[in-house]
């Protein structure tokens, strides 16, 4: 389940270093997250304002664009941008199977915020597998979780874990092929707003997911409607 910071060379825009330093520490030892430094020395990606229905390279349909208004309480956001840093569906779609430096994620900010924490991030990588409700369950005792019927799999956790598995067969550079793709979204339940917050993550990573799924050629398989339903709250 994906409960992890954000990694990799990524960098806060400008006004977000200093506290986003701090928040990457604090993250580091609570969410046991890996940071690492941007390849491309002291340069940071430049943030622009921009509205919700062009973040994420354009994959928000209507139902997720209000969704991410929801969320952050705005109209437009802030994303990374800049080579290497803004997310991009064809990189997303070629990049399934690399590591986590070499994916192309959706790191978007509330306008203005000088956290250096994201809002909502989203990540899409290859699984040979998918987790299944009864496993998750049994192997967090205790925990809340809200259960979706997307995909393989799809449930969050608390506010900051979001995972939607669908399945789609696709290759890697080495041949090996998997059948699932594990698209995830990390959030900063500090800044979450509204008063759906489970299933305004799981609509906006649905939305990019389809876009996806339709890139990789696997939308018939990969089960995910266009409109999300509601999910079932369960305490395991």
């Amino acid at each position: 389940m994906r409960n992890l910071p954000p990694t990799g060379r990524r960098r806060a825009p400008r006004g977000r270093l200093v506290r986003g330093v701090l928040w990457a520490t604090a993250t580091l030892t609570t969410l046991a997250g890996v940071s690492a430094c941007s390849d491309e020395g002291d340069k940071q990606p430049q943030a622009a304002q921009t509205p919700a229905s062009r973040i994420c390279d354009g994959t928000l349909d209507r139902p997720a664009v209000t969704a991410l208004q929801r969320l952050g309480g705005a109209d437009s956001f802030e994303e990374l941008s800049g080579k290497g840093n803004q997310f991009s569906l064809d990189r997303a779609a070629a990049h399934v199977h690399d590591d986590v430096q070499q994916r192309s994620r959706c790191t978007v900010y509330l306008p203005d915020d000088t956290s250096g924490a994201p809002l909502v991030q989203l990540d899409f990588k290859a699984a040979d597998t998918h987790p299944t409700r009864a496993a998750v369950l049994k192997a967090s005792p205790g925990k809340d979780f809200t259960f979706y019927a997307l995909g393989a799999y799809a449930a969050t956790s608390d506010k900051n874990s979001t995972t939607l598995y669908f399945q789609c067969t696709t290759k890697g550079s080495d041949g090996k092929r998997t059948r699932y793709v594990d698209a995830g979204i990390f959030s900063s339940a500090g800044q979450l707003k509204g008063n759906s917050p489970s299933k305004d993550r799981m609509v906006i990573l649905n939305s990019v997911s389809r876009h996806l799924a339709d890139k990789l050629g696997c939308a018939d398989e990969a089960h995910l409607p266009s409109t999300v339903p509601d999910g079932e709250s369960v305490t395991s």
